[in-house]
């Protein structure tokens, strides 16, 4: 019974870190539902308390200003584009399905923390990898999912034959696989300090499969790696936390390398999705000359307006317009430009301030793990080079709980911070 309880906290999870919808249901996707459910449990939360956190009053002032300047971009280029104008509602949404998703691990593990999360979320991208060899390789399986789930031509499921989960594919998903590499990095450092070899060995063998697989659905994944990569260099000559690092990673790289090298000469899929998602380094290695196609790509990108009415409150357009005789926004992929474009440096400025504010309210709740946090908002920024989604839902599921409850890491850790 109780492990049916966990895949049920890992089920719910998923459906709110990459909602989809069914085929049966448009319009209606995971996230919605599970935001939905949450409004009599935060009802019902408001009659035992009346405490309201003064930081997620600020947030919700950042949402507002930021839906605000979107209608007046609207409204002043006399453009039909609502991108950003209901992002008040939506972040509500997010915050709605995430206390739902956190409700409900509270009940299944008796307490809830930011490590009982991070876990959680670890399991699901791994899961989600999973189901992407899985859709990939068994036809079957790939006709099932697009006849259940809806929406998945827009993600990416039936573009260039790319790998895709559930809800989960292209950067979208990349830069969550992204975002759930530092936590897991995070919880490596803290097992090796426990000195629970096992643990470490299981979170860098997750690390694993979400880096190599997560890069063959998003080219993204790898920045998650990369800021990981950066805190195992600032704890790797910690004693013996450093030592167990290097033993546990050593033999990882020892199982690996051979397990690619076998599948990459031996299946001829694998070995295409595996050079499209490392595409740089294969590069480097056969020319010696870091060379990407999407980076090629975004190298045009960066185009910026040349006027100050739309530096200051933008064109009023996020998408391309559907009257021709207009300038075409197709090549403004970049995020920045893509904000800039849409509702200027006045917008940019309001969601760049809600997103750090999403980010200092964990921080500032739980200090133990502000160095996880902050590369996280470190990524966001990252992310807004490529595209034009952001991270908060990752902060959402954090902000979903309270303070005191987080204490589990505090004690059983030896030290009193994280680094």
């Amino acid at each position: 019974m109780r492990i049916i309880l966990y895949i049920l906290g890992v089920v719910i999870t998923s459906c709110y870190y990459f909602p989809f919808e069914l085929s049966a249901f448009p319009g209606m996707n995971s996230k919605l539902v599970l935001a939905v459910v949450s409004l009599p449990l935060i009802s019902l939360e408001l009659t035992k308390s009346n405490n309201i956190d003064k930081g997620l009053i600020k947030l919700a002032l950042w949402a507002l200003a930021l839906s605000i300047v979107a209608l007046f971009a609207r409204l002043i280029n006399n453009t039909q584009d609502t991108t950003f104008v209901t992002y008040f509602v939506s972040m509500y949404v997010w915050l709605g399905g995430a206390y739902t998703a956190i409700k409900l691990l509270k009940s299944i593990y008796g307490i809830i923390d930011v490590e009982i999360v991070a876990i959680n979320l670890a399991i699901v991208c791994v899961l989600q990898c999973v189901l992407a060899l899985v859709f990939k390789y068994n036809n079957a399986a790939e006709l099932w999912s697009g006849r259940v789930f809806g929406g998945e031509a827009y993600m990416g499921a039936d573009t260039d034959d790319r790998l895709h989960g559930i809800g989960c594919a292209l950067d979208v998903a990349g830069f969550r696989f992204a975002a759930v590499l530092i936590m897991l990095s995070f919880l490596v450092y803290i097992e090796a300090e426990r000195s629970r070899e096992w643990r470490v060995a299981l979170y860098l063998g997750m690390m694993a499969i979400i880096t190599v697989i997560g890069d063959m659905i998003s080219r993204s994944t790898v920045i998650g790696l990369g800021l990981s990569m950066g805190l195992f260099a600032i704890v790797a000559f910690k004693g013996g936390v450093g030592k167990i690092l290097l033993k546990e990673i050593t033999l990882l790289i020892i199982l690996i390398i051979p397990t690619i090298i076998y599948f990459y000469n031996s299946n001829d899929v694998f070995r295409d999705d595996l050079r499209f998602g490392f595409e740089g380094f294969v590069s480097l290695f056969e020319s010696g000359r870091w060379e990407s196609n999407s980076n090629e790509i975004l190298k045009n990108m960066w185009i910026w307006p040349d006027n100050v009415k739309t530096w200051l409150i933008g064109d009023g357009y996020a998408a391309n317009p559907c009257d021709s005789s207009l300038p075409s926004y197709d090549p403004y992929y970049i995020g920045y430009c893509r904000f800039v474009f849409f509702f200027g440096l006045i917008g940019l400025t309001c969601i760049i301030g809600l997103i750090t504010e999403a980010a200092l309210i964990c921080i500032n709740r739980f200090p133990h793990w502000r160095l996880m946090f902050w590369m996280i908002l470190v990524l966001n920024f990252i992310e807004w080079m490529k595209v034009s989604t952001d991270l908060f839902m990752v902060f959402a599921i954090f902000l979903c709980i309270y303070p005191e409850e987080n204490t589990n890491y505090i004690s059983e850790n030896k030290s009193d911070k994280i680094v």
